[in-house]
């Protein structure tokens, strides 16, 4: 299996260089990684290559659109358009991970299923206190509580639940959800889907009309993240769920999907808006 790690980032190299340290010393390594930004005007590319030579994974591509909003939907199409992998895994530039993470996908990725796992949110405190060394080790469980630890153990539960309720209640299946920053699938499911829908720009509901369109074309849910789990660095949150500018037409699609119109309406084939991004290899 040949695994793509697409990496979506804007305006923060230092949270990209720890994601990418970390993505190094995971104990399997990406075949590939694709950093996707979405429209940065600081000089992210440059800060990349700095470092680039000493990172052990075969290649890095940086791809680039032009800032027009938020559109983290065509972002993420952008880097499933250039990825050579058969197995293509989302991760964002604030995610950390421990050293067995990736391994997981390569080891319980199959078609038919993606594998979708529950991070430990670090609070600011814990999030100003992880050290290049415990990114270097992914070895971060001096900083975290009990408490902590037993949310992902309870959500890695429910998410088990939900999974072979399914098979009992298929016409009901549509859990686990997709998460955005920490699933993988086959990049054929991906294709069959046609992507991520292009029209969700802003914040919020493009993950959940993902996870909806991949159920009703057969893709099902699954976790296997028990022991190994990400990290999601603390920041601010300027948008909550329920001010998502895509609601009304997530709403609206839910019916039509329902319905059996699980392609992207503008997808990997037919790309919403008309700017071709920058593609760069840079390692």
């Amino acid at each position: 299996m040949k695994i793509s790690v697409i990496l979506s980032t804007y305006e923060r190299p230092d949270l990209l260089r720890l994601s990418l340290l970390c993505l190094n010393h995971q104990s399997r390594l990406p075949d590939e990684v694709l950093i996707i930004d979405d429209g940065s005007e600081t000089d992210v590319a440059s800060s990349v290559r700095e470092y680039a030579a000493n990172l052990e994974f075969g290649s890095i591509k940086y791809i680039r659109q032009e800032n027009r909003g938020f559109r983290l939907a065509r972002s993420r199409n952008n880097g499933i358009r250039e990825a050579e992998g058969d197995y293509i895994v989302f991760w964002d530039q604030d995610v950390l991970a421990t050293r067995g993470y990736l391994n997981l996908y390569s080891e319980f990725g199959r078609p038919g299923e993606f594998l979708v796992a529950f991070p430990v949110l670090l609070s600011e405190e814990q999030s100003a206190l992880v050290t290049l060394d415990e990114v270097v080790r992914c070895d971060y469980l001096s900083l975290l509580s009990t408490a902590q630890l037993k949310v992902v153990r309870r959500q890695y539960y429910k998410d088990s639940f939900y999974y072979h309720m399914g098979k009992l209640l298929p016409c009901r299946r549509y859990r686990p959800k997709v998460r955005g920053g920490y699933f993988g699938l086959a990049r054929d499911d991906l294709l069959r889907v046609d992507g991520f829908d292009e029209n969700y720009r802003g914040w919020g509901a493009e993950d959940d009309d993902l996870g909806r369109r991949l159920y009703r074309a057969g893709v099902v849910g699954r976790t296997v993240f028990r022991h190994e789990f990400p990290l999601h660095l603390w920041h601010p949150h300027e948008t909550a769920a329920q001010d998502s500018p895509n609601l009304p037409y997530y709403t609206r699609r839910l019916g039509e999907i329902a319905r059996g119109d699980y392609r992207a309406v503008n997808g990997i084939s037919n790309p919403l808006d008309n700017d071709a991004p920058t593609v760069e290899r840079i390692k």
